[in-house]
């Protein structure tokens, strides 16, 4: 690429005292980095719109976006711009389908900049990401510096972001809704690298959670908690931003942690417990009792100590209104039963020597997570 005119993807140029020096303050570089992130999510709205039965944008659509500084012109700082196609990973039919959507998407800036500067009104066209990251363009610039950009070749093509249009923008922030931080629990069932945006299953439905491209601590987080089956995953907390708290499925931008706070052995534990808190009295006959809220608050504390053991643990309830325990550590079967009238039975037999432990002993729950931990009854 010899970088003729015809082959820059945008013409930019940084007017102001500061620009007329050789090459560009480094402090304003962001703003080409502006223009870049406003262009890519214009160009995902047009690609939204266009495919009307998507919800989420094809794989490399992002990343194709990449957008090249090859020189900066003397006089006013004016970075030479040019779309480089990643080599051999974009094929031929969808690079000519998203170059095109990418040019669309900075003449659709450029008209909406120019509009803005004749109508001295806001943008409301766009998406509530798009807005923000329009708003952002010439936001480090001092009220005597302006920025123009569009068109590559054709002046008439060309916007102007001097003081007066960035006052407008900075209207935008009344117009998208203030993003509330939440936190989601659930599991996260699907992952998707290209837009940087997980699927998190919750109670509620399902919420699509995305991802600053520069927390690559979190993409690694969100597919180490990944159930492949859509089910098998520790549940997750998931901090971020929402515009709309009260939707039945939120969405979070700017996702900020993603922690485990349930494992899988846990989730297991809390499901058993959860089918006894169901059980109704008589369930195993006119006599039979069902073990009480009570009851199943003092096993369902005790949830995460049993998950870590290392041994497989079973909770089943009795006919007399129980829950017990019941594991095996090596020759030795161990149980325990949290009992009514607040009783604690604790029994471990050796199958090997026949030697038989029993307790039985007021509910104490320091003795019984004792009792889990080394078999003691002491």
């Amino acid at each position: 690429m010899d970088g003729s005119e015809e082959e820059y993807f945008a013409f930019f140029s940084l007017t102001g005292d500061r620009f007329d020096a050789p090459g560009m303050p480094a402090d304003t570089a962001r703003e080409v980095g502006a223009f870049r992130e406003a262009v890519l999510k214009v160009a995902r709205d047009l690609w939204l719109e266009s495919n009307p039965g998507r919800r989420r944008l094809p794989n490399g659509f992002n990343e194709a976006f990449d957008l090249r500084l090859i020189a900066v012109l003397s006089g006013s700082a004016r970075p030479r711009m040019v779309l480089h196609r990643p080599s051999g990973k974009v094929s031929d039919e969808d690079w000519d389908e998203w170059s095109d959507i990418y040019a669309r998407a900075r003449d659709v800036l450029t008209d909406s900049l120019q509009d803005i500067a004749r109508t001295r009104q806001p943008p409301v066209n766009f998406s509530a990401d798009s807005m923000r990251a329009i708003r952002r363009v010439g936001s480090s610039l001092q009220d005597s510096e302006a920025i123009i950009l569009g068109d590559p070749k054709q002046d008439s093509r060309r916007a102007t972001v001097d003081l007066a249009v960035r006052e407008i923008l900075e209207e935008i922030e009344e117009l998208v809704p203030t993003p509330q931080r939440v936190q989601l629990e659930g599991v996260i069932v699907e992952y998707d690298g290209s837009t940087l945006s997980f699927r998190l299953k919750t109670a509620a439905g399902a919420s699509t959670c995305r991802l600053d491209p520069d927390r690559h601590d979190l993409a690694v987080a969100a597919k180490e908690f990944l159930a492949t089956d859509g089910a098998t995953a520790p549940d997750v907390q998931v901090e971020g931003e929402t515009p709309d708290a009260t939707q039945k499925n939120v969405q979070l931008f700017n996702v900020s942690s993603i922690t485990a706070i349930r494992s899988v052995e846990e989730k297991a534990l809390f499901s058993q417990l959860q089918r006894i808190r169901t059980l109704p009295d008589a369930w195993l006959g006119p006599d039979s009792q069902a073990p009480t809220d009570e009851i199943a608050d003092k096993v369902e504390r005790l949830i995460p100590r049993l998950a870590t053991l290392g041994e497989k643990v079973a909770i089943v309830p009795n006919s007399e209104g129980a829950i017990v325990l019941e594991w095996r550590r090596g020759d030795i079967e161990l149980t325990a039963a949290v009992e009514p009238d607040d009783q604690l039975f604790m029994c471990a037999d050796n199958t090997l020597t026949d030697d038989l432990q029993e307790k039985q002993t007021e509910f104490d729950e320091v003795l019984l997570v004792r009792f889990l931990e080394n078999g003691s009854m002491n």
